[in-house]
This record gives structure tokens, sequence and C-alpha cells, in this order.
């Protein structure tokens, strides 16, 4: 295919539920869109839907290495005549990549260090920290981890440190649990360390904020600072895992303003002035702890959501941050409905039979994940246990039904499941 004028490069926008920053991002940029496909098992790649929305996809193994980017890119040139006039990332793991790809095209992109900061978890909280913002206190690092001595009814949170999607974090309160959570993070970390291009040897621990309060906000960062666009609420499993299991736009809670606000620091302390941030954050007794501050869109359908909520385009305004377009004055948006995420989590065992269930009304949209002849785990620990996703709306000022149980409800309609002998 022959692209007849400059495109935009998106990275990381092929992935399931991101799909909706291919549209966005042509639309704002009128330019045509092409995808450096997120990597993953060659075949698996042509069959993902997102493909169908681009102007055209370059895929290739190892596409977050830098270096191996960067060649695909110009094989790309030598190919069409074109270099991208703009390089859009929409997930952590492609930065890296998409810094050299900008470096090489001369187009607009976060400075080195930004990414840096916002790909290690322990420098960013301890830049946070330097900045007067209340982290997790942190307790041992890297090969102090494995050796750490433990103190009586300790709890604590063991995190594979340049990861993300909750993969390999859970609490623990002993030696035994320690090694196993180990163990467990490896295996996950082997399984994605050359496709995402990470070090699997970077983990920590860090103390137990005891709350079940948290919430993510959506930044717009910009050279002139960092404006709030939507405050989420957020659904997690319980401990020993904290994987997501549900949002909601808007958060509507008292302290939201102080949420904003620490938000807002944490992206002006990292230095993200370009692009939209997802900042979580964690509320322990009123006071606001920031967990982690993602320098690209949120994941999870979020920006679909504040779309839903509010009617404003994060994939757009992120789009035109990467060519240096920044709206001058932003007003944080009143919401107009609410809507609402919940991921399904099937009974564990061998799924072997899918129905259609009946549907509530306010349902807006369901995906399946998993199909016929494939396990499901028994827990919802992380972003590769999860079966599939209802999408909700309602008109603002409704009620809010309690989503975990009626998702939990259809789940149990939708996945015939034969449990498995381990």
């Amino acid at each position: 295919m022959r692209i007849d004028q400059d495109y935009v490069l998106l990275i990381g926008a092929d992935l399931p539920t991101r799909e909706r920053a291919i549209l966005c991002t042509a639309r704002a940029l009128n330019k045509p869109t092409v995808l450096l496909a997120y990597p993953g098992e060659y075949t698996a790649q042509l069959r993902r839907p997102g493909f169908a929305l681009a102007d055209d996809i370059i895929v290739k193994p190892y596409l977050l290495n830098p270096r191996v980017a960067l060649e695909a890119i110009k094989e790309y040139e030598r190919k069409t005549g074109f270099k991208p006039a703009a390089i859009v990332p929409v997930n952590d793991f492609v930065l890296p990549a998409g810094a050299t790809i900008a470096a090489y095209a001369g187009a607009p992109f976060l400075a080195d260090e930004v990414i840096v900061r916002c790909r290690d978890k322990l420098l960013m909280k301890n830049t946070l920290s330097a900045a007067g913002l209340r982290v997790a206190r942190t307790i041992a690092v890297d090969e102090e981890v494995s050796c750490y001595e433990w103190k009586n009814e300790e709890r604590l949170i063991f995190k594979p440190s340049t990861f993300g999607g909750s993969g390999g974090v859970k609490m623990v309160k002993n030696v035994e649990e320690l090694k196993s959570a180990i163990a467990d993070a490896q295996s996950l970390l082997k399984k994605y360390e050359d496709i995402l291009y990470i070090d699997p040897r970077r983990m920590h621990l860090e103390e137990y904020l005891a709350s079940e309060q948290e919430v993510s906000v959506e930044v717009y960062c910009t050279p002139l600072g960092a404006t709030a666009v939507a405050v989420t609420e957020k659904m997690l499993s319980p401990p020993p895992y904290f994987a997501e299991i549900g949002h909601v736009v808007p958060y509507k809670g008292a302290d939201c303003r102080v949420i904003v606000d620490a938000a807002e620091r944490a992206c002006r302390a990292l230095g993200i002035d370009r692009g939209v941030a997802h900042a979580e954050i964690r509320m322990v007794d009123g006071v606001p702890y920031v967990v982690e501050v993602g320098a690209r869109p949120a994941g999870g359908k979020i920006v679909d959501l504040v779309f839903r909520a509010t009617g404003v385009d994060l994939y757009a305004l992120h789009a035109k941050a990467y060519v240096s377009e920044f709206e001058k004055e932003f007003a944080r948006p009143s919401s107009v409905h609410v809507a609402a995420i919940s991921f399904m989590k099937a009974p564990p065992g061998l799924i072997t039979a899918i129905s259609t269930p009946t549907l509530p009304e306010q349902v807006h949209g369901i995906a399946i994940y998993k199909g016929i002849g494939e396990k499901s785990a028994p827990y919802a620990r992380d972003f590769e246990t999860r079966e599939g996703h209802i999408e909700w709306q309602w008109q603002d000022g409704e009620n809010v039904p309690d989503l975990l149980k009626i998702t939990d409800d259809l789940a149990q309609e939708i996945f015939q499941v034969q449990g498995i002998d381990e």
C-alpha cells in the first residue's frame, strides 16, 4: 500500500481496549495512521481488529527494542519514501522505542529523562517524594528483596519495578509468600522480557498502604502545566492481588480536590510536558499517596469512559500534543453521564461453552476475551486473568448499581466451565 503523505506512527494502539486511539488520532491530525504493531506471536498479530482501522501496519518481532524499532521504520521508509510526521505512544512500554524513532524523524517527544523517571517505579517514587508528595515507603530493592528479614505480622507489597498491568504485584506476609511471589513474577517477566524490552531483575518491596480507596486521574500535560480532566473510581480485586476489575467515571468523592492537586503536582514533578498522563492514587485516612504515574493515556478503556461521561476526547488531545499543538486554556469539564467498565472473571477451570446472556439496558457494550478450550484462572491476578468486559452508561445523577455483583452473575451465565484437577 502506498501512502501519499507523511503519516502518524502509533505505537501500542493495536492492543485490545485501545483501538479507538487509531480513529481519534487520524481524525485529530488529519493524516494517515501506521501502527507499529505491539509485539506478540506473529499469526496472532494478524488477527488484531485494530489493524483494520489503520492505513498500514509494521509487524516484526521485538519492535519495542529501540534498535529493532528504528530499523523497521527505516525499512518502511525505503519501501514508501516517507518518514513519520509524528510518533504517538499510547502505552508505557513503547516510550523508549518511540523516543528513538522520534529523534531520527525530528519529531517532538518526551525527553529521555522523563521516560526513565516514568518507566522505573523506584526512580519515580524518589522523584515524587523529593517533590513533597506522599508515596509508599520502599523497604528493599533488587537483591535485597529475596533476603529480606521479616518482622512479625508485617504486610508488604512485592512489585516488579519496570512492569505494568498489576503483573507480578502481590501482598506478602512472610518469607514463604515472598518466595512464591518472586517465582510467579519471574515466570511472568521471563515470558515478556524480550517482547516488552524490560529488565526482569528489577523488583522491590514497599509498605502496604492499608486502604481500599483507589482512584486514577487523567491529566492533560503541556509545557505550561498539568490539568486534571477526570477522576476515575477504581475497583480492585482483594488482597493478596490488586488487579483492576472495574472503573467508574466520574469519581464523586468529597476529597476530589485534594486528589486532583496531588495528580497535577506529580505530573509536574516528573516533567511530563506533553500529552495525556494517567496518575494512580490511593487515599489513606484522607491523605493521597501517589502509587504511580504513566506518561500515556489510561488503559482499560478509561479514555473511552471519559469521552462518554464528559465529551472530552483524550486521545485527540494526546495526539495533538505530539505535533506540539496544545490547548492554551483548558478547564476541567463537567460530567453529563456516568460511564463504567467491569471486567469479567469466569469460574476457574476449562471453558466448555459460551452463552448469550440477557443484558441490562444500561449495557453499552460487551467483549469476550477467551474462547472454548481456554482456561480461567482461580483469581483476578492481573491483565492476563480477565475473560472479558462489560461497558455501562447512565445519565448523571442516576444510581449506579452493584456492578461487581451484576458482572459476576453475568460471567456465571456466559461461561460454562469444567473444573480441572491440579
